[in-house]
């Protein structure tokens, strides 16, 4: 499960400071993937009619050093890039590898469950198995050796943490997002589950005519007030705005440290590239990026969801397989059509309701129930498009470097 550790240590308001901890000394081993990492040809999508120019679409690349391309990631095919699917993840070392494959290949199975061919969505699985299941996904993507990178067990730092826990690391990810077949990407968590196939279709399909309701890249939000990214669920429009924050965001997080959390150095990416040059940064709606928060800091307990009154259609959850997942959905949707948010009181407690700002302050014994502020700038959006958050002014952002 992704953590939102990082973000607690920030401050919440006044100026923001990204820690950001440089990498030990690289070496000629590193410096060798580095330029492998410029190098790199990913498999095209065989057939894929090539992008239509505009404004936001890129060239068809040129060779490295051209000026006319310099100020974009050189991700080889980017023209053969089409239509909108979904990209999950499961890579690692051979027990890693296989927890995320299993939770992977039951979280495509959920969208799979009563599509039609109307409904039907393409999805992708960046794997180094030598297998995958064909009746899930539509591509395997098998990642290169010396770009699956060592994973730490404690990403998010050593304190509460357990060392025999998997090891986990997100370059590899960010790295295959920028080289996703798809123009426009929904990113997802392996342990998620789809509700509802036929919405998260039509969600899908709408946001690839909308071009992405005409932002670049929408993501979950784990912060009660201005978007803070959660990884678990990205959407990203391949654009020139989208190819210089994912080349940033890759720099940042080798800098940081290759498994180290990726949210923080996502957040300062978007900061960048909306102060120089003017990336349009949306947040996923609630029903479709379904997912719990700590809203005290310091304690894990308790959890609680932001509101919705439609259907969940995709959730974050604990576990991936099937019957669990099942089990998740349904209690998400008992009350669906009243506005609700979810909550776990602590570990072992049952998954409950809390209908309305009454029952929500009682239940958390807060004067306020968290995650239920604004939930958009200016007019009322729907639950069905990427809307428009508050917004942290990117011109307060402060990056420091560590010296270790």
């Amino acid at each position: 499960m992704r953590c939102s550790r990082w973000f607690h240590a920030l401050p919440v308001a006044g100026l923001v400071t990204l820690l950001v901890a440089d990498a030990a000394p690289t070496g000629r081993r590193t410096r060798a993937s580095i330029q492998m990492l410029l190098e790199h040809s990913a498999a095209p999508a065989h057939g894929a009619p090539l992008l239509r120019p505009d404004s936001d679409a890129l060239p068809v690349t040129k060779p490295l050093g051209s000026a006319s391309v310099s100020a974009t990631w050189s991700v080889t095919d980017e023209a053969r890039k089409s239509g909108a699917g979904i990209l999950l993840f499961a890579y690692g070392g051979e027990a890693t590898l296989h927890h995320f494959l299993a939770e992977a290949t039951a979280a495509a199975r959920s969208f799979r469950a009563l599509e039609s061919a109307h409904s039907r969505v393409r999805i992708a699985v960046v794997s180094n198995n030598a297998t995958i299941d064909r009746n899930a996904f539509d591509l395997h993507i098998q990642p290169r050796p010396d770009l699956l990178f060592a994973g730490d067990p404690c990403p998010y730092g050593r304190e509460g943490c357990n060392p025999n826990q998997r090891p986990r690391q997100w370059a590899t990810r960010l790295y295959y997002l920028a080289h996703s077949p798809f123009e426009l990407t929904w990113a997802l968590d392996s342990n998620i589950v789809c509700c509802d196939p036929r919405a998260a279709a039509r969600f899908l399909r709408t946001a690839e005519q909308s071009r992405l309701w005409g932002f670049d890249i929408a993501t979950a939000n784990q912060a009660q007030g201005e978007l803070y990214p959660h990884n678990w669920n990205l959407m990203v429009r391949w654009s020139r705005a989208t190819s210089n924050l994912m080349r940033d965001w890759l720099l940042l997080q080798f800098r940081r440290g290759l498994a180290s959390d990726d949210q923080g150095t996502l957040f300062a990416a978007m900061q960048r590239q909306r102060a120089s040059g003017g990336l349009r940064v949306g947040q996923v709606p609630t029903p479709f990026a379904a997912a719990f928060y700590s809203p005290k800091q310091g304690s894990f307990f308790p959890r609680i969801t932001r509101p919705l009154t439609a259907r969940a259609v995709v959730l974050h959850v604990g576990s991936g397989n099937g019957p669990a997942s099942q089990q998740w959905c349904r209690a998400f949707n008992t009350d669906a059509g009243t506005r609700r948010q979810l909550w776990i009181a602590s570990k072992g407690a049952a998954l409950a309701a809390l209908r309305g700002a009454r029952e929500c302050k009682e239940a958390l014994q807060e004067s306020k129930c968290p995650f239920a502020g604004v939930r958009s700038i200016g007019a009322a959006r729907p639950e069905e498009s990427v809307f428009q958050p508050p917004l942290r002014d990117p011109q307060k952002l402060a990056i420091g470097w560590n010296s270790t």
